[in-house]
């Protein structure tokens, strides 16, 4: 039976993919890059971001050096163009369900605390979640990530064994981080990253819209 489900938060809850692409493109130009389009996008993008902003042409010590410059630029790009974006399709359906069978949902995310609560809060979606893991620091995703570690910390503290989790996300890094924890792995099409890229990744489960998820569980009743 299924007691957790952690989701990744950017393309995977909300549709924010086109919003990050335009923030991560007003970098490129700062610096002198490569801009992309959003299929090139899907194809290059990673975490940390820095390999992204170098893989398109970026002086690698500078924007290292310049790191607090580049995340102001970034988010303050991002969170004017996040401002009016929807959920995914399915989304409220679906944390409607996990709350009302009492499954617990949690946030995993290389994004801001302050930008996620700010969006929990315009899309009313707060009560679906128990915690938020995200960064308090704007420049993390820029040069690291430290999503495995958080979640680590977490389900040694909380009743649901591995066997009893899931996680969601748009990217092979989530699927990654699910193996190690040992717990089975849902990749999202359509977010930041290409189908060809998810399914090199080895999902357990590969779904085009969020409601397929509850199928899934319901398998482990």
């Amino acid at each position: 039976m299924i007691k957790l489900v952690v989701f990744d938060w950017n393309g995977t809850l909300i549709a924010d993919a086109r919003a990050c692409m335009d923030a991560d493109n007003s970098v490129l130009k700062m610096y002198a890059g490569r801009t992309v389009s959003l299929q090139e996008y899907r194809e290059t993008v990673v975490i940390p971001a820095v390999e992204f902003y170098v893989k398109n042409g970026v002086d690698r010590a500078r924007i290292i050096r310049e790191a607090k410059e580049v995340s102001e630029n970034f988010h303050s790009f991002y969170e004017s163009r996040a401002a009016k974006v929807r959920t995914r399709n399915g989304a409220r359906k679906l944390l409607a369900w996990l709350f009302k069978n009492k499954i617990e949902t949690i946030i995993l995310s290389n994004h801001s605390v302050k930008g996620i609560e700010s969006q929990l809060q315009r899309l009313d979606l707060q009560k679906y979640f128990s915690h938020v893991f995200a960064n308090s620091n704007l420049a993390t995703s820029l040069q690291g990530q430290n999503k495995r570690e958080k979640l680590m910390a977490f389900l040694q503290g909380n009743s649901a064994r591995p066997t009893d989790s899931i996680i969601v996300g748009d990217s092979p890094e989530e699927v990654e981080i699910g193996k190690y924890a040992g717990i089975k792995t849902v990749a999202i099409k359509n977010g930041y990253y290409s189908t060809r890229r998810l399914k090199e990744s080895k999902p357990d489960y590969l779904i085009g819209n969020l409601n397929q998820l509850i199928g899934i569980i319901e398998k482990f009743d």
